[in-house]
């Protein structure tokens, strides 16, 4: 009884060590794959998505506060409170990807405001002058820094609209272009706000130059 008992515990023990030694592959059952792989890389392209977003509302976040100062000096004080409203809210955070695409219109529609008052050329009063003077310098810094988002919205696209297409799954990719919406609406809606928004800044430079303002220092910013 013993020896048969002992020669049952070896072979159990030698049944357990072969089956340890001969692991079913973890996607035979579904579990892996192209699964997981889909997984990481959507983890991958959202970080880069919430990074590019910080950069894009802490630039439209500075380009509406200078905006704000020239609606000042234009003598449009519920423009200017409405801007910094805009300029708060994409600094505070919350419901940020539904701020950014509000920002990028409004942006984009008070640049063309402002700047039909630049090209009309009116002399400024001495008032209006010191307050375009203190708008000045702002204005085409915080354009300069959105200019340089150019290039990575447009790299964002890119890499969006490349992981969308490689997944198979229709429910997967309804659910990843939901999540990539804000990103791939900045990489449509940027680059045409950032070229407005350089016209605006070289057309408040001559303005400012036509009145006797110093813009030395505004002009040696890259756009």
């Amino acid at each position: 009884m013993k020896t048969k008992t002992l020669i049952l515990a070896l072979v159990l023990v030698f049944s357990t060590a072969s089956f340890a030694q001969f692991k079913l592959p973890k996607n035979l059952l579904g579990g892996g794959g192209d699964d997981d792989k889909q997984e990481q890389s959507s983890g991958d392209i959202t970080q880069i998505q919430a990074e590019l977003l910080n950069d894009v509302a802490d630039a439209l976040s500075e380009v509406t506060e200078a905006q704000a100062l020239i609606a000042d000096a234009q003598g449009n004080a519920e423009k200017a409170a409405q801007l910094r409203n805009t300029s708060e809210t994409l600094k505070g955070g919350a419901n940020r990807d539904e701020a950014i695409q509000g920002a990028v219109q409004t942006v984009k529609e008070t640049a063309e405001e402002q700047k039909a008052v630049f090209s009309a050329s009116e002399s400024m009063s001495a008032e209006s002058k010191g307050l375009y003077a203190k708008a000045l310098l702002p204005y085409v810094k915080s354009v300069a820094k959105t200019a340089k988002l150019k290039d990575p919205v447009q790299d964002f696209l890119k890499e969006a609209q490349n992981e969308i297409k490689s997944i198979k799954n229709p429910m997967q990719i309804r659910k990843m272009q939901k999540s990539l919406s804000t990103g791939i609406f900045v990489g449509r809606n940027v680059p045409v706000l950032i070229g407005s928004l350089v016209k605006s800044s070289t057309d408040l430079l001559s303005f400012a130059k036509s009145n006797d303002l110093d813009t030395s220092e505004a002009k040696s910013m890259e756009l």
